[in-house]
C-alpha cells in the first residue's frame, strides 16, 4: 500500500480570476499567492499526481483553482498522522495570510477554510520553523518540472 501524508500546495494567480467552485459558489480570486493544505492518508503520491494533471474532472475545491493558477511548489510529509488541520492552522497564522473563501477545502473538518491567500510571497520559512517546533519536518519541492520526480 502506498504511503499517506500531508501536503501544502503553493500557487500563484497573476490577475483576478473568477471561478465557480463546485457547489460552494462563484468567487473572485485576487492576484497573489495561495497555500492549500490537504492530506491523502490512503496515498500521497497518487494525490499529488492527480493535482499535477491538467486533464481531470474536478473533484475537490482545489481542482477548480488549479485550472487557473500556477503551482510553484509542494511541501509534504509522509505518515499516517492527521496533520492537515494542524498544518492549515500554521499556514493561516502566517503574517499576511487570510482565508479568502470560507469552507474552501474544509468540508470534512471544522476549519474555516484550507486555502490561505497572501498578497505577496508567503513567509514559508516561518511555516518550516513552526513545523520543526511541533516535531514535524516537511520535504519542499520547488517548480513544476521537479515535481515529476516525486510522483
Amino acid at each position: 500500500m502506498e504511503q499517506g501524508g500531508t501536503y501544502a500546495l503553493v500557487l500563484t494567480v497573476e490577475s483576478d480570476v473568477y471561478l465557480q467552485i463546485g457547489k460552494l459558489g462563484a468567487y473572485r480570486f485576487p492576484p497573489g499567492y495561495y497555500v492549500y493544505v490537504g492530506s491523502a492518508l490512503g496515498g500521497l503520491a497518487a494525490r499529488l499526481r492527480r493535482h499535477l494533471r491538467t486533464e481531470k474532472r474536478p473533484r475537490w475545491h482545489i481542482d477548480y483553482l488549479l485550472e487557473r493558477a500556477t503551482l510553484v511548489e509542494v511541501w509534504y510529509a509522509l505518515g499516517q498522522d492527521r496533520l492537515e488541520c494542524v498544518w492549515n492552522g500554521l499556514v493561516g497564522a502566517l503574517p499576511g495570510g487570510a482565508c479568502p473563501i470560507p469552507g474552501f477545502g474544509a468540508s470534512d473538518c471544522r476549519c474555516r477554510c484550507h486555502l490561505t491567500h497572501f498578497p505577496s510571497p508567503p513567509p514559508l520559512h516561518l511555516f518550516e520553523g513552526r513545523l520543526k517546533e511541533i516535531g514535524t519536518t516537511a520535504i519542499r519541492v520547488s517548480a513544476r518540472p521537479s515535481l515529476q520526480t516525486l510522483t
